[in-house]
């Protein structure tokens, strides 16, 4: 996986990877929509999950999302926009749309905003090394501390630090300015450590 903290010539391969990639669809060339779908389907539903915590909804989101990536590839764009096109964030900012439409369509309350919350600590969220078993149990009980987060706080961390994306990418994607992200991705982590040691999860910070 892409280290995010360093970027620089791995991040150029890798969108230099995506643009052909996005051609190959483009030009309909054989096995080029099983690539796409094999590189980005998990790595989307986990974004999808994150923000719906929902198993049937966040796989629906994605295929949706992946019909329509397909249909604006090979019949909307022309080659040199899929060329040109930053296609990881273009694929996530898609399945965050549907994901908000989804939320809407279903009337869900409106969640804590993050403004309201600040910290000055950083940590990781689980232990880095331990058994089988810990690793597990540490997973759950992030998953369990992640589902009582706001949905941009769980949408925030999983971009940060579940995909390792810039916070280019990230600003591409959900449409913020890079220096509100890294204010809002701060207060995320604060929000998740807090749900974690509210669980007991004392290594979390």
């Amino acid at each position: 996986m892409k280290n995010s903290w360093t970027g620089g010539m791995a991040a150029t391969l890798e969108e230099n990877g995506e643009a052909t990639l996005a051609v190959a669809v483009h030009r309909c060339e054989p096995g080029a929509l099983e690539r796409l779908i094999d590189r980005f389907e998990g790595a989307l539903y986990g974004y999808a999950y994150g923000i719906l915590q929902n198993t049937f909804d966040a796989q629906e989101v994605v295929q949706d999302a992946m019909l329509r990536a397909h249909r604006a590839l090979t019949r909307q764009y022309d080659e040199a926009r899929c060329a040109a096109l930053a296609l990881r964030p273009w694929l996530f900012k898609m399945v965050r749309n549907l994901c908000l439409n989804k939320r809407r369509s279903k009337t869900r309350a409106l969640e804590q905003p993050l403004a309201s919350f600040d910290d000055d600590r950083l940590g990781p969220f689980v232990r880095e090394h331990g058994s089988e078993l810990e690793r597990r149990e540490d997973a759950e009980l992030l998953r369990g501390a992640m589902a009582r987060l706001p949905v941009e706080a769980r949408e925030l961390i999983v971009l940060r630090f579940m995909e390792e994306m810039s916070y280019a990418d990230i600003a591409k994607t959900v449409g913020a300015s890079e220096a509100a992200l890294r204010g809002k991705v701060f207060r995320s982590l604060k929000l998740l450590r807090d749900a974690l040691e509210e669980k007991g999860v004392a290594h979390a910070v």
